[in-house]
């Protein structure tokens, strides 16, 4: 059976350089099996159902990502039970994927230059989705040029970049994981580095040598990140003020606060919530 290849220009208005939009897959019938002349970027918003890819079939559900490279033969099917899947999808030209690999992933072997049979896939927590969709929202209202597509695409790499950084190597002490994944509180977070510390049983001089070891940052820099991690959280899903959240993440100072937030999430605390609050 031959498979068709979708092409991006039939998707395209004239001047416009990419494709983005917000789809709701309900049925198997809504999408058919294809390949395509360009790459797609795509997240999971709400729903489940199965990305059939490749000869294979992979539940998907919220906080998946997924990067589809040219010759990827793929479509969706939606979950029998429940309201389908809200995905939302960036179809751009192959020139670009050169154009990233050559200026930030020369020595890349993975996202769309995996050369593995599934296609690039990662689960991001719910602050991180909210990110995502926020920005691609704000791209929709503007023109969809070349522009606009390297900003939106940078975006999305550093956050998963971002993310992934956090995530533990495989050689990562078991301590120093167990410390990660319970330094979580304001209790913990107003002690600051000796806070992390403390969750590890070590001295926080050898703390930070092994955070520099396996994350190439300082102890500080890797405790902000959880701090601000916690802070996104809490600026989404409450209505506590920016100051008390401040004060929750060891920042008794508001405006340290605001610029080490901005230096993670290229945005104030005060704009996150508004943007993330009202999305959906």
């Amino acid at each position: 059976m031959d498979i068709p290849v979708f092409e991006l220009s039939s998707f395209l208005h004239p001047g416009e350089t990419f494709h983005l939009a917000r789809v709701n897959i309900i049925s198997r019938q809504d999408l058919s099996f294809h390949t395509h002349d360009y790459a797609e970027l795509l997240w999971i918003e709400k729903g489940s159902g199965y990305h059939l890819v490749n000869g294979e079939r992979l539940r998907i559900g919220p906080g998946d990502l997924i990067m589809i490279r040219p010759q990827d033969a793929h479509t969706y099917a939606a979950s029998t039970k429940g309201g389908g899947i809200t995905l939302i999808n960036i179809a751009f030209p192959v020139e670009t994927l050169h154009h990233f690999r050559e200026r930030y992933f020369p020595d890349s072997g993975q996202y769309f230059w995996s050369t593995e049979a599934m296609p690039y896939r990662i689960q991001l927590p719910a602050e991180i989705l909210h990110q995502l969709s926020a920005r691609a929202e704000e791209t929709m209202s503007h023109s969809r040029s070349n522009i606009e597509l390297d900003s939106l695409l940078l975006f999305i790499f550093r956050q998963i970049t971002l993310h992934e950084a956090l995530a533990a190597p495989a050689d990562i002490p078991v301590w120093l994981v167990r410390a990660i994944q319970e330094y979580t509180t304001p209790d913990l977070f107003r002690r600051g580095c000796a806070g992390f510390a403390g969750l590890c049983g070590r001295n926080g001089d050898y703390v930070n040598r092994t955070v520099r070891l396996h994350f190439g940052k300082s102890l500080t820099e890797l405790t902000n990140e959880l701090k601000m991690r916690y802070a996104a959280t809490q600026l989404v899903i409450t209505g506590m003020p920016i100051k008390e959240i401040s004060s929750n993440c060891g920042f008794p100072n508001l405006g340290h606060f605001y610029k080490t937030f901005k230096s993670l999430y290229n945005q104030t605390p005060k704009k996150y919530r508004r943007i993330n609050q009202t999305m959906f």
